[in-house]
């Protein structure tokens, strides 16, 4: 996802993985428990249920875990597809998820002059993200299954192999993998709906763009919004009343950038 760069503070965690400059906000770690404190309750509802009792705190505290794994692949998809066009990158991760900040938008062609980065190597770039991240969840789900734990998701593995697999008794072993599954595979899907800024709407800009042959801005606000107000409409008449907050944000956001008016159209 790429939105506004948070500033930086005294207590965030920096560290660098593969030579990309990462910047963890404080904020995350507290809205990532947030969001999980449900899923948590749920998981350690079910064991109740089977009589075992389970830690709500080491649950979440997986869930938290699990998340920055997630998104952290997530931005190193982009932060990858960004070094391979020559552009330097740094990640941050923060309340919103994750961002991948590029040092420019363009790059050295092979007559050693600057060229500005293509509506195709802009689709690359935003889908590998999600690519990225849906890759993880695969790995995590095929080596679960052949390791005999129940995945919903790949219950069509198991099915087609014929293998035994069950819900573990380890709660905690479990919830690494369940929570990785479900929140890689669906961050991942939440990024590609098309509403700017999310990775869905870049896509949407530059597919609009190869095809009209302009900068595909202004489309894919209209597109944003019109499809930001189904999806919120729908979140609140399925009683998910933060996520329309979410996506109703994103939505005046792109109503104001329709109302801010546009330069020359050409690409």
């Amino acid at each position: 996802m790429l939105l506004g760069e948070p500033q930086s503070s005294q207590y965030d965690w920096r560290f660098q993985i593969f030579d990309f400059p990462v910047r963890v906000t404080w904020l995350f770690w507290a809205v990532s428990a947030a969001l999980g404190y449900s899923s948590a309750m749920a998981m350690q509802r079910g064991y109740a249920m089977d009589g075992v009792s389970v830690n709500l705190g080491g649950l979440l505290m997986i869930w938290v875990a699990v998340t920055f794994v997630s998104i952290l692949v997530h931005e190193l998809g982009h932060a990858v597809a960004f070094r391979y066009f020559g552009i330097r990158c740094e990640i941050v991760l923060y309340q919103m998820g994750g961002l991948a900040i590029p040092g420019a938008g363009l790059l050295w062609g092979r007559n050693g002059r600057r060229t500005q980065l293509s509506h195709l190597d802009q689709i690359i770039i935003s889908a590998a993200g999600p690519a990225f991240q849906l890759l993880l969840a695969a790995v995590v789900g095929i080596a679960a299954v052949f390791c005999g734990v129940f995945v919903y998701e790949f219950k069509w593995l198991s099915d087609f192999f014929r293998l035994e697999v069950s819900i573990p008794r380890n709660p905690f072993v479990y919830a690494a993998v369940y929570f990785m599954i479900t929140s890689s595979i669906w961050w991942a899907l939440i990024n590609l709906l098309p509403i700017y800024p999310l990775d869905g709407g870049q896509i949407a800009q530059h597919v609009i763009g190869i095809v009209r042959r302009t900068s595909g801005l202004m489309e894919a606000h209209t597109l944003s919004a019109v499809v930001g107000v189904v999806i919120a409409y729908w979140c609140i008449t399925h009683r998910m009343e933060l996520n329309a907050i979410f996506v109703a944000s994103m939505v005046m956001n792109n109503i104001q950038a329709l109302q801010g008016g546009y330069g020359p159209r050409n690409w």
